[in-house]
C-alpha cells in the first residue's frame, strides 16, 4: 500500500516549490472539508495487547483487536497522504465554488501528471457538500480517478463523509509500484463526527499484508468508551469476527463468531478486566466435540464466571 503514497509524493516536492501564494478564508474552507487522519483514526485503550493473567490467560481476542487498530490506522494514513499535497499549496485555480490543485509533474512516474479537483454545493438546509478527486493521466491523456470522496459538514472535526482509493485504477495507469502486495480492490472509508459516538467504516475488499478483507467497524465516545468490529485468523486458518464493547480503562466485552468452515460457524461471548484479562466465558459448544469449547478457554468443560463490565 506504499505506492499509493508514493504516487502521490512524486509530485509533493513540485507542489511546495509552486505553493506559494496567499490563503484565503474560502480556500480554507475547502481545505477543511478534506478527511484527515484524525477524524479516522481508530483509539483503543492500552490493555488491548499482552498481559500476565492467572488462567485461562489473556484475552486473545482483545489481544489482536491492537494490530488490527494499527493496520487500520496505517492504512488510512497512506490513503490521506494526498491530503498534505493539498495543504501544502495554494489552489492552481479558483471559482466560486471550485479550487483546483495543478496539473503537476509526478516525478515518481515519467510521463505521468496529477491534479486535485474541489467542488462545493449545499444541500436544502444549506450546509456545504463538498466532493474532491484526486486524479492522474498519461500527458495530453484523459484523466482517471485516482481517490474520490464527499462530505458534508463545515469541517472534517464536524461533519460526515466517506472517499476510496481505487488500486484498479494505480495498476492501469502504471503507478501501483507493489502490486504483488497492494489490494486488487476499491478501499472505501466512511466516518461520521457529527455525534457521540465518532464512528469509521473501512471496507478493505481484499487482503493485505496487516489486515484480512472485512468490512471494519469502530465507534469512539468522548469518555473513552468505544466499539470495534473486526476480524483475525488464528494460526489454524480459522476466522473470528469480533463484536468488541470496552471501557476507557480497558476492559470489555465481546460477542466472538468462529468461521470454522463456508457452512459452519459457532460462537461464544467472553470479557476481560482492565489487563486484558479473561474473567468470564459463555461458549454453548462445550461438550464431545470441543471439550474446551470453541473458545478453547473453558478447561474441562467449566467456563470461567468471573465479573463482566455492563456495556
Amino acid at each position: 500500500m506504499r505506492s499509493a503514497t508514493r504516487a502521490i509524493a512524486g509530485v509533493a516536492g513540485l507542489a511546495v516549490v509552486a505553493g506559494c501564494g496567499t490563503w484565503s478564508n474560502e480556500d480554507i474552507a475547502f481545505v477543511e472539508a478534506l478527511p484527515t487522519s484524525q477524524a479516522l483514526q481508530v483509539v483503543l485503550p492500552a490493555s488491548a495487547g499482552k498481559a500476565l493473567c492467572a488462567p485461562p490467560g489473556p484475552s486473545q481476542v482483545w489481544g489482536w483487536a491492537k494490530p488490527a487498530g494499527d493496520g487500520l490506522n496505517a492504512l488510512v494514513d497512506l490513503m490521506l497522504g494526498f491530503v498534505d499535497l493539498v495543504k501544502s499549496m495554494t489552489p492552481t485555480t479558483r471559482k466560486l465554488d471550485a479550487r483546483t490543485w495543478g496539473p503537476f509533474d509526478d516525478s515518481k512516474h515519467p510521463g505521468m501528471e496529477v491534479r486535485v479537483t474541489m467542488t462545493r454545493t449545499r444541500d436544502a438546509d444549506g450546509t456545504p457538500v463538498y466532493a474532491y478527486a484526486f486524479e492522474a493521466r498519461p500527458k495530453g491523456g484523459t484523466y482517471q480517478t485516482v481517490l474520490d470522496g464527499t462530505f458534508r459538514g463545515e469541517s472534517a472535526s464536524r461533519g460526515r463523509g466517506e472517499f476510496a482509493l481505487h488500486f484498479g485504477t494505480l495498476r492501469a495507469l502504471g503507478m501501483d509500484d507493489n502490486p504483488a502486495a497492494d489490494p486488487t480492490g476499491d478501499l472505501t472509508a466512511q466516518y461520521d463526527k457529527t455525534g457521540d459516538p465518532r464512528t469509521v467504516g473501512l471496507d478493505v475488499q481484499t487482503q493485505t499484508a496487516r489486515l484480512a478483507a472485512f468490512d471494519y467497524g469502530y465507534a469512539g465516545y468522548a469518555n473513552g468508551n468505544g466499539f470495534f468490529h473486526y476480524v483475525f485468523t488464528n494460526p489454524q486458518q480459522q476466522q473470528y469476527v469480533v463484536d468488541a464493547h470496552f471501557d476507557a480503562a480497558g476492559e470489555g466485552r465481546a460477542d466472538v463468531t468462529v468461521v470454522l468452515s463456508p457452512t459452519l460457524s459457532l460462537g461464544y461471548s467472553e470479557c476481560w478486566d482492565g489487563a486484558g484479562c479473561v474473567t468470564n466465558v459463555d461458549d454453548k459448544s462445550v461438550g464431545a466435540i470441543f471439550p474446551d469449547g470453541i473458545s478453547k478457554l473453558c478447561t474441562g468443560g467449566v467456563c470461567p464466571s468471573g465479573a463482566c463490565p455492563s456495556l
